[in-house]
């Protein structure tokens, strides 16, 4: 919460105001003519007056009155309120000023009453501004009465910077949080500070000669940044590492499946490596602080065959004079690579593995070459004698076409 001060008027002082300064009273010592008795009627004057100076002296209270900083004595007779003080020191109140104590407080002689006017402050905030009735006189004072204070806010003025009767804008930034991590601790903290290095030093850490930060010091914080430090337990060290190649495979239609091809020879590069063991979870680990590269690592390819070799489809004998590309075409819809959707027949001319295995076939008929499915299925024509019905008795009629 914040207290308000109230507004005062220091009245000017006019000509009707000015008093002349009184006439001293001297008193006349009686002529050797007069009678005794007027010397004592003098004298008793003379004592009288003296009295009255010492009772008003004892009347008179001192108060000391301070406006904005500025203090003052003011003399009061017989006692009276702090307003009366106010009234004699000719101090009007607007309603944002404050004084301390209340007007209707009583004064003893020696005390002091406190006034302060209001005045306003504009704190442009992240871009937002809002305006206070402040009776601080400086910014500092006056966030501390706001409830902000100069560690939520980054200010472009010093906390330190008066706050004129007319007013004051002041541009700020809100404080950013940031978390610091170092090995097992961890800091949360908000910050007004302009680069990591300031959060760091406000959290008393100062990092080593060789420690790993990351943001960099020279970094300016924004909000939610995470601050994390390696502190390095040994003197870095630095040493050549091999980067190791990698070969690249590439397909070759014009090789013979299977064939390999070297067309580069793979050449490792070189790096400079730095490291030092760090305390990572509570225990000493090996860390690479940075990696340099001075020779990269040029990598090999290799082309690998994917022609499929020649088959010679000729197996001899009347096979060789039927038409399988209509037989293929009845069966598979001339596809090699098909499969019979109740499953168990492959290929152009549905092969059972049992079939294809007894011609000499190896692995999945469906992915053998057409001109080896076309050399197989002559062989099983030859193997059973030309009985093409005992093994295509829907479609072997085609070969006759």
């Amino acid at each position: 919460m914040r207290s308000l001060l109230p507004r005062f008027r220091k009245p000017r002082r006019g000509a009707d105001e000015t008093r002349s300064a009184p006439k001293s009273t001297a008193l006349r010592l009686p002529s050797p003519l007069r009678s005794r008795g007027a010397v004592i009627g003098a004298t008793a004057t003379a004592v009288l007056l003296a009295a009255g100076g010492g009772t008003a002296f004892a009347m008179d209270q001192r108060i000391t009155l301070k406006v904005d900083g500025e203090e003052q004595t003011v003399h009061t007779f017989g006692g009276g309120t702090v307003q009366d003080v106010l009234d004699s020191a000719g101090i009007r109140l607007d309603d944002h000023d404050a004084v301390a104590p209340a007007p209707d407080t009583e004064l003893d002689r020696g005390g002091t009453v406190l006034v302060r006017s209001s005045r306003e402050l504009t704190l442009d905030i992240d871009g937002e501004p809002q305006t206070h009735q402040v009776t601080a006189l400086t910014v500092g004072e006056a966030l501390d009465q706001l409830g902000m204070g100069t560690d939520t806010l980054k200010l472009s003025v010093e906390a330190d910077k008066p706050i004129p009767e007319s007013g004051l804008k002041v541009e700020a930034a809100s404080a950013r949080h940031v978390v610091i991590l170092r090995d097992l601790v961890r800091i949360e903290t908000d910050t007004t500070a302009g680069t990591v290095e300031e959060v760091l030093k406000n959290n008393g850490i100062t990092p080593g000669e060789h420690d790993d930060v990351e943001p960099a010091l020279d970094t300016e914080p924004t909000d939610g940044m995470v601050i994390d430090i390696m502190e390095l337990l040994t003197e870095p060290k630095t040493e050549e590492v091999p980067i190791e190649a990698e070969t690249e495979k590439r397909e070759n239609d014009e090789l013979d499946k299977g064939e390999e091809k070297v067309v580069q020879e793979p050449k490792d590069g070189v790096k400079k490596v730095t490291t030092a063991m760090i305390m990572k979870n509570g225990k000493e680990t090996e860390h690479v602080i940075k990696e340099k590269v001075v020779k990269k690592p040029v990598d090999g390819i290799v082309e690998i065959g994917t022609k499929e070799p020649e088959t010679d489809t000729n197996v001899g004998g009347d096979a060789d004079s039927l038409n399988w590309s209509a037989l293929a075409q009845c069966e598979s819809g001339g596809d090699p690579t098909a499969v019979n959707s109740a499953g168990g027949y492959y290929g152009l001319y549905q092969f059972s593995m049992a079939t294809w295995q007894s011609v000499g076939g190896t692995g999945n008929p469906a992915e053998a070459s057409p001109d080896e499915q076309t050399m197989r299925a002559k062989q099983l024509y030859n193997s059973v004698g030309g009985n093409w019905q005992s093994q295509w008795p829907e479609c072997g009629k085609h070969l006759l076409d």
